[in-house]
């Protein structure tokens, strides 16, 4: 059983990616849990505007320091969300082309 596999592309993991076509393997399904990433992550962005707006807002908070620090998060959460999508899409394209690929084999 030879198996041609393509070159990663850099920004994705390979140990994410193994892990979620293991996932794939074992009869998970990628499409739910790629719904469920995007969710999380807007309702994470959201609670993240929400809480920096109500300590300008409400609190008075130094506008320099809670924009600083909520757009910082802002960039370090999506910058991982980013990683992680990217690991996710690339193992449903590569469980998603060995299954065309069997499936033409004629096996």
């Amino acid at each position: 059983m030879t198996s041609q596999r393509t070159a990663r592309p850099w920004y994705c993991s390979d140990r994410l990616t193994n892990d979620y076509r293991q996932v794939a393997v074992r009869g998970g399904d990628l499409r739910m849990l790629k719904l469920l990433k995007v969710v999380r992550s807007i309702i994470v962005n959201l609670g993240i505007v929400g809480v920096t707006l109500a300590a300008l807002l409400y609190t008075g908070a130094d506008a320099t320091v809670v924009s600083v620090i909520g757009l910082v998060t802002l960039g370090l959460f999506n910058g991982v969300e980013v990683a992680d999508y990217a690991a996710l899409a690339q193992a449903f394209a590569e469980v998603k082309a060995e299954q065309s690929g069997d499936s033409g084999s004629g096996e």
